[in-house]
């Protein structure tokens, strides 16, 4: 007959600490990263082009007026 395995002691952890919970992990930090990336990207991509629009309303905001209207 076989020797009888020992029982584990009272409160001794037999079951992983994370048991499934890494995957869990993993897979938020995927996306968090992939929110970073993102983010970073959309903020270089809208800083190239809106500055000549800003320029120009600055410009025309700073135009003498025009001589010729009517109702000045």
């Amino acid at each position: 007959m076989p020797a009888a395995s020992p029982s584990a002691d009272p409160g001794d952890l037999t079951v992983p600490l994370l048991l499934g919970w890494e995957y869990v992990a993993v897979v938020l930090g995927l996306v968090l990263a992939l929110v970073v990336v993102v983010s970073l990207v959309g903020a270089a991509r809208a800083g190239r082009g809106g500055r000549s629009e800003w320029q120009a309303w600055l410009d025309a905001r700073s135009a003498p007026e025009d001589a010729g209207d009517p109702r000045a």
